[in-house]
């Protein structure tokens, strides 16, 4: 996971997803598992379905919670550094 961002995932929204979890009969991994990998990677884990809309909605709205929060703790930041006169915000591109 580290190799995909480049380096630490320190105030990086991540989130491990299973899909189709209408199809037990050939999961491949258990939602144990799932948790597992998401707790030693340090995020969230959710399971969604496409096909039965289960858990979708739910998913871009934990994501964009997510990114609002990262945002709002990085505006603040800047403005305590602003105030100190170190750095300025800088514009910033999320990828969803």
């Amino acid at each position: 996971m580290c190799e995909v961002k480049g380096g630490s995932l320190d105030g990086i929204p991540v989130m491990l997803v299973g899909n189709k979890v209408d199809e037990e009969t050939t999961r491949e991994v258990t939602l144990a598992e799932g948790e597992a990998q998401a707790q030693r990677w340090g995020c969230s884990y959710m399971e969604t379905s496409a096909k039965t809309n289960h858990n979708v909605k739910e998913l871009f709205q934990e994501l964009l919670n997510m990114e609002k929060n990262r945002s709002i703790s990085l505006q603040l930041d800047a403005k305590n550094r602003s105030a100190k006169g170190t750095s300025k915000i800088k514009e910033k591109c999320s990828v969803m």
